[in-house]
């Protein structure tokens, strides 16, 4: 049993090493130390710590520890040799521990590749972000939460012709000065570039007295939820703006013109729009169609091995239950006569009578008698479930059942109950509350693939142990076979489309999202219905319900459609 100390460690982010400062042995690991190394804990156990340590300086530290220097470490970066061989950065804290008169160092270490990585990439960033700021065609300023300008890009100095004696002595009052004094509207720029606090975009246009047209955008940065400056980029847009003035007339033209044909291209484009949604509609059912044709061909396939297999177990069951009655019948012969011997044992004398007790106490031959009897009939009770099993076997998957016969569905969930019993016995008991409901025309394979579902889905349900009701009742109409189980439930959003082709709020791996539909498909043209209803954290009900009276002889019966 794995100690309250260990459970704490495992827990732990961090690697955690307890070194017995006499021969640096490793005497407790956690789970995080094993993971990031490559070992598992019990492999670490059998290391010493400097087989782990890499660096020249671990190497020196552990010499000091062997040489009695216990010296405390407080989050030093060093490095870790892996099973593989690899060397991991880390940092890492030690601290002296004493118990019961033993010293131990505590080793602490965090793997910092990623944090390495993270630096690497961020001064990356930065590098590239220096450059686009210098390449951009715009002129660029950022004002820190004080109005200090804390970076512009040559551009910007350029088309403002700021002097280089303010740029050279850092005057960020004298240069906002000077750039306010170039535009018409000085107040309005200086209030603009004053703006720091405000935490809305802003894109306006600054007229300049020399007849120049400059386009301010600006935003405010954050860090974290707060604002502590304002970036600001200017570009000249003196020849757009008197381009942009010279195409509004000409689009005031051209619209007028586009109106005529406006009509034309909204009748031509919801005719369009139409037979994309019927294309996607097609496409939509050539996928289901499809998947359902996979899914219906590897039942088929699963049917015929389930048969096969069925059929080779049951000869051999055969010869062993037939034998078995034989030596049934063998051993009561052998009781008759040793029953006459006994009856003339007491003619013998007293010599032979002494001997022959003698032999029937060594072998206790009572006993082996009495236990002869219960040993045939236990085994011949194991051998009839052998045989029930592979009947259930036979019965759920029935090759040739796609044909619609009449059949007692709840036979058919009995046998379906055996197949999958595996999957059930550890997940939940099993409550069967069946109503002797009337034999109907079905396909049966067909509809125990839907209560395989519906089980193995309920038992999946299930995370630890809870419990599986399966009912049947029916009406003059209609018969209802209910799947219940007290699992996790299914949450309303996802209700509505548990039935849809590929849906599945299952992990990758452990689920299609084909088997419901599937089921609801097998239903239906059994023409039936599904019902589900659910309760987060309680459980959910699957209702199947069927006719009990269908013509299947008026068009295609159920079982030719399941075989498409």
């Amino acid at each position: 049993m794995i100690s309250l100390e260990q459970k704490m460690l495992d827990h732990s982010a961090s690697m955690i090493l307890l070194v017995d400062t006499d021969g640096l042995q490793i005497v407790r690991a956690n789970r995080q130390a094993g993971q990031v190394l490559g070992y598992t804990v019990d492999e670490l156990l059998s290391h010493k710590i400097v087989d782990i340590e890499s660096s020249l300086q671990d190497v020196f530290y552990w010499e000091e520890v062997e040489a009695g220097a216990f010296t405390e470490i407080e989050w030093q970066e060093g490095l870790y040799c892996g099973a593989d061989g690899e060397l991991i950065e880390v940092s890492k804290s030690i601290s002296l521990i004493q118990h019961e008169d033993k010293t131990y160092l505590l080793v602490q270490a965090r793997d910092i590749r990623q944090e390495r990585k993270t630096e690497e990439q961020l001064e990356q960033t930065l590098s590239r972000l220096r450059a686009t700021l210098e390449a951009t065609g715009n002129g660029i300023l950022a004002i820190d939460w004080h109005g200090r300008i804390v970076s512009m890009n040559r551009m910007f100095s350029a088309m403002w012709a700021i002097p280089d004696e303010l740029l050279e002595q850092h005057r960020d009052d004298d240069i906002i000065g000077h750039v306010s004094s170039l535009v018409s509207e000085q107040a309005a720029c200086r209030e603009r570039l004053s703006a720091i606090v405000d935490s809305e975009e802003s894109d306006e246009h600054f007229n300049l007295a020399d007849g120049r047209v400059f386009e301010c955008k600006s935003r405010p940065q954050y860090l974290g939820e707060h604002i502590v400056g304002r970036v600001f980029s200017f570009a000249d847009v003196t020849r757009r703006v008197a381009a942009e003035d010279a195409l509004r007339e000409s689009r005031d033209e051209l619209e007028r013109r586009v109106e005529q044909r406006t009509g034309e291209l909204q009748s031509a484009n919801i005719k369009l729009k139409a037979e994309r949604e019927q294309q996607a509609a097609l496409i939509a059912r050539l996928e289901e169609a499809q998947s359902q044709l996979i899914q219906s061909e590897k039942m088929a396939s699963i049917g015929q091995l389930a048969a096969g297999v069925a059929h080779e177990i049951n000869n051999p069951v055969g010869f062993v239950k037939s034998n078995l009655g034989t030596l049934q019948r063998y051993i009561a012969d052998l009781g008759k006569v040793l029953k006459a011997y006994a009856e003339i044992e007491h003619e013998l004398g007293e010599a032979s009578q002494a001997s022959v007790s003698q032999l029937k106490k060594e072998l206790e031959l009572d006993y082996l008698q009495e236990d002869l009897d219960v040993l045939l009939a236990e085994t011949n009770d194991g051998v009839q479930r052998v045989q029930d099993i592979v009947r259930d076997l036979k019965n759920f998957s029935h090759v040739s059942s796609s044909d619609i016969v009449l059949a007692n569905l709840e036979m058919g969930l009995d046998s379906t109950l055996n197949v999958v019993w595996n999957e059930l016995k550890y997940k939940a008991k099993v409550v069967k509350e069946y109503a002797a409901i009337p034999e109907i025309m079905c396909a049966p394979s067909q509809l125990n693939q839907v209560f395989m579902n519906l089980l193995v889905n309920a038992s999946q349900a299930i995370e630890e142990h809870g419990q599986i009701s399966i009912r049947t009742a029916s009406s003059e109409a209609e018969i209802r076979i209910e799947i219940e189980d007290s699992g996790r439930g299914i949450p309303p959003e996802n209700l509505g489309r548990i039935f849809e082709p590929f849906f599945t709020t299952k992990p990758v791996g452990k689920g299609t999202g084909l088997g419901l539909s599937l089921s609801y498909g097998i239903v239906k043209k059994h023409h039936g219905r599904i019902e589900v209803s659910s309760e987060v954290g309680k459980g959910t009900r699957f209702t199947v319900i069927l006719p009990r009276h269908v013509d299947y002889s008026a068009g295609e019966s159920a079982g030719e459609n399941g075989a498409k």
